[in-house]
């Protein structure tokens, strides 16, 4: 008889075969829904950026527009479960009439928070009162002025002010660390039999064996791996802050207003210069840098900024309206 083949195992076959839980989580996706500052232009849209994570989507601040360009980038107006607003330049605030109007016709019926700095309550209750309008929908209105605003099971959304002309919010969205690989042969080493105790080991919980022998989960766990970091810091000068709630970003979304031959400018309208905002994310350790809130006066310079910021920070890209990222689980 002829020998039969060695067929390599996956690791989620394996997960079937020991009871092992599988890799589940995909990717974070980014979505950059309006990438201008100050007025729209035909390329760039006034900011917003859809950050979508399994079935739910956040929304970080809400230009003019922003439901059509939800639209054009395919994403669920039903999977919104809450917008962060940054600050109340109009610039940033004027599509969420809009976009309320629109998820109340598309009979959303789920909850949506909506969070912001002081007076966005304000604008909300004139806005709705002004346009005679009703969400039909609960519209959970939240002000901070810092400190945690979100949290889901495994994650959460902090808010820290940054250095404009007005009170002006970042906000960090951040996965908590997941234990470390599971180690097989380690656990076969140590006695463990196959099956649920297995999937339990891989959690991080410590499990019993039958004979009274107690299995701690860092015995056969590799190390523990860290949850994925976004940081959008749009609007803002240069600041120490965002340095430190950026440290280790898989993503830093950070103002780059303006070439570096006008910082004086944006110094005085409280922007950052695409050097400027390099110099961040090189100083932070970031993975990636994303440059947006573009000045309409760049319409066909991405090139220009591009090069600028690249000389500080090689992993730079200039944002262009419905661009998409994903961030990977880390392995």
């Amino acid at each position: 008889m002829g020998s039969t083949p060695h067929l390599p195992v996956t690791s989620q076959q394996e997960s079937k075969l020991v009871g092992l839980a599988p890799e589940t989580r995909s990717a974070v996706k980014i979505v950059t829904l309006g990438t201008g500052g100050a007025i729209p232009t035909p390329a760039r849209s006034l900011p917003a950026t859809a950050l979508q994570r399994e079935a739910e989507i956040f929304l970080f601040d809400c230009g003019e527009g922003t439901q059509l360009q939800f639209l054009k980038a395919d994403l669920s107006p039903g999977k919104l479960r809450a917008v962060f607003i940054s600050h109340l330049h109009g610039d940033h605030i004027l599509g969420l009439p809009g976009l309320l109007m629109t998820l109340a016709h598309l009979s959303r019926k789920a909850p949506l928070s909506l969070f912001g700095p002081p007076g966005v309550s304000d604008y909300i209750r004139l806005t709705c009162r002004c346009l005679q309008f009703s969400p039909g929908y609960e519209l959970i209105v939240k002000e901070s002025s810092g400190g945690r605003v979100y949290s889901g099971p495994d994650y959460w959304i902090d808010a820290v002010p940054l250095d404009h002309t007005v009170f002006t919010l970042a906000y960090v969205f951040e996965e908590k660390e997941r234990p470390g690989r599971f180690l097989l042969e380690r656990a076969r080493q140590l006695g463990v039999p196959e099956g649920p105790l297995y999937g339990r080991l891989q959690t991080g919980t410590d499990v019993t064996l039958s004979n009274g022998r107690v299995i701690r989960a860092t015995e056969v766990l590799g190390k523990p791996r860290r949850g994925r970091k976004v940081v959008y810091a749009v609007d803002t000068r240069p600041c120490q802050q965002v340095k430190e709630i950026s440290t280790g970003a898989d993503l830093l979304i950070h103002d780059g207003m303006f070439s570096d031959q006008l910082r004086e400018e944006a110094r005085l309208k409280g922007h950052s210069t695409a050097v400027q905002a390099a110099e961040v994310a090189q100083n932070a350790k970031v993975e990636r840098l994303l440059l947006t809130h573009i000045s309409p006066r760049y319409r066909n310079q991405d090139a220009l900024l591009q090069k600028e910021a690249m000389t500080i920070f090689p992993h730079t890209t200039v944002a262009k309206d419905l661009m998409q990222f994903k961030i990977q689980v880390h392995k």
